[in-house]
């Protein structure tokens, strides 16, 4: 008995030892997951503001004299907490306009292949994409679409526009157009379909001046770019002009990459944030893609903004270019988009930026060095159809004569260095 007994004790010291070790460490995850409780829970004004929501939620969803949808709820409170910002810069987006916004800056969507502008209760359209269903079914600039799927155009929205226009591919709309002269409505049905949004266009003019237009600045601007730069010194060029005009702007990177193919060094971006937090600044890197010999003329307008602003003011402010058209939007703001769990995404001001020599954009804009093309006031007594008209008259003028500057001062700059 005393040999078994003696046997045994080492192995009860040993399970008392991992017993008692096993109580401290059951003892510590208690602990821990109580202090961690307390330590993760929000404070009690925070609480209460979470209640305040859900309570006000609830109590419209069920006591509102009228059924309201929850979603218009949550999509209005979102907007209601971007709105308090009061920054016009940052925006709720819901997941439609989400996933429009992508398809701008990726370049590509599905729809017909037209770009327009809203005019006097009419989507006008000002340019018709190659290959696509629009230009197979004819339509042409300056046509008025007056009816999208048989509703009016004048009852819509701009974004409600695009959003009846686009859609998935092999889905079909109904277009009702109006072509002047003719005042008759024409009813076309068109089938959708993948469109690549053609950001970069170039061409040669008289007397050798290359024209490179850029309508946006999404993946493709900078390599499109590029190559038609390349391809307009190929074909002699003795000048550029750069037509930005009606460019809302897009990537921040690619309207940079742009800049340093036509400024050999310096700075062409500098960005603060919260409580004065610099981000790097971006310079120029040595070489150019269009030699400096070549002079250069920047088209804006009222519709030039933000990163078609960085390169426009980029090139002004280091006497690469000479901008010419009219004062320009002022949006000195550089933005990022954060895709929330639902699909939707919040639009928020991270940065304002300065150009070269520590130049504010944001609110002042670019100003021209030659102005041409200001919108003269719009004249009293006329009906809608005769502001309609007047707008595209006084529209189409406008950027002809910006044009014919911009030639003007390529020809004077390319003469002095004869």
């Amino acid at each position: 008995m005393n040999d078994s007994a003696a046997t045994r004790r080492p192995e009860q010291t040993s399970q008392d030892r991992h017993l008692r070790v096993l109580a401290w460490l059951l003892l510590l995850l208690v602990a821990v997951h109580f202090g961690s409780s307390l330590l993760l829970r929000p404070p009690r004004a925070e609480r209460l503001r979470l209640a305040a929501f859900r309570d006000a939620t609830g109590a419209i969803g069920d006591l509102y004299v009228e059924e309201v949808d929850r979603d218009t709820l949550y999509q209005g409170a979102m907007r209601g907490m971007v709105a308090a910002l009061s920054d016009r810069y940052s925006a709720y987006l819901t997941p439609e306009q989400r996933a429009r916004l992508n398809e701008d800056t990726e370049g590509k969507y599905a729809g017909i292949g037209i770009m327009l502008f809203p005019a006097d209760g009419r989507a006008i359209v000002e340019d018709v994409f190659p290959d696509g269903p629009a230009a197979a079914a004819g339509l042409q600039a300056g046509d008025s679409i007056v009816r999208i799927d048989g509703r009016p155009v004048a009852d819509l929205r701009p974004d409600q526009i695009l959003d009846m226009i686009r859609g998935r591919v092999g889905t079909s709309v109904e277009l009702t157009l109006v072509r002047p002269p003719q005042d008759e409505p024409l009813a076309l049905t068109l089938t959708r379909d993948n469109i690549a949004v053609p950001s970069v266009k170039s061409e040669v003019l008289a007397d050798n001046v290359g024209l490179l237009r850029i309508t946006s600045f999404s993946q493709s601007s900078a390599a499109g770019t590029r190559a038609a730069l390349e391809d307009l010194q190929k074909r002699g060029i003795v000048g550029l002009v750069l037509d930005l005009r009606g460019n809302a702007g897009g990537l921040v990177g690619q309207a940079t990459a742009v800049c340093d193919m036509f400024v050999e060094s310096g700075l062409l971006l500098a960005q603060e944030g919260r409580g004065g937090r610099r981000e790097p600044n971006v310079l120029a890197t040595p070489g150019t893609v269009l030699p400096g010999v070549v002079p250069v003329v920047v088209l804006v307008d009222e519709g030039t903004a933000s990163a078609a602003e960085i390169v426009a003011g980029a090139l002004q402010a280091h006497g690469r270019a000479t901008v010419v058209g009219t004062g320009t939007v002022g949006k000195g703001a550089v933005n990022t988009v954060i895709r929330l769990p639902d699909g939707a995404g919040l639009v928020l001001t991270v940065t304002r930026y300065m150009l070269a020599g520590g130049r504010a954009v944001d609110g002042v804009g670019i100003t021209p060095d030659v102005l041409v093309g200001e919108m003269p006031a719009l004249p009293e007594g006329l009906e809608a159809a005769q502001v309609r008209a007047w707008v595209i008259e006084h529209r189409k003028s406008a950027r002809e004569a910006q044009m014919r500057k911009a030639l003007e001062v390529i020809g004077a700059k390319a003469a002095e260095q004869r």
